[in-house]
């Protein structure tokens, strides 16, 4: 008889949707699956947190997401760029954000 435990749960990055912000700290890829740039490196990651789906992409290879996307399942969307400061302050931009009308 299969169990919960016969299932592999996949690993997904710690990231609450609803306190995401500005000052959320870095989110680490897990396991990454696709290779959204070309270069044959798996680099981008997809997983429902909660009723959000996300896409995270690490472009530069850190093990870092560098670029978010949370689509809410009204269609409401956030996309979010990571930056790191010479002094090492890290926090989240906001980069683009609407609805996909999905309704």
């Amino acid at each position: 008889m299969a169990t919960t435990e016969s299932f592999l749960v996949p690993d997904v990055p710690d990231l609450d949707p609803n306190t995401f912000g500005h000052d959320s700290g870095p989110v680490a890829l897990t396991d990454p699956t696709h290779d959204i740039d070309g270069d044959g490196v798996l680099d981008t990651q997809t997983f429902d947190a909660g009723d959000v789906v996300v896409i995270a992409s690490d472009l530069d290879s850190d093990g870092d997401a560098d670029h978010l996307t949370l689509i809410h399942e009204d269609g409401d969307y956030a996309s979010w760029q990571f930056h790191r400061d010479g002094d090492g302050v890290v926090h989240w931009e906001q980069t683009d954000g609407g609805t996909l009308g999905i309704g």
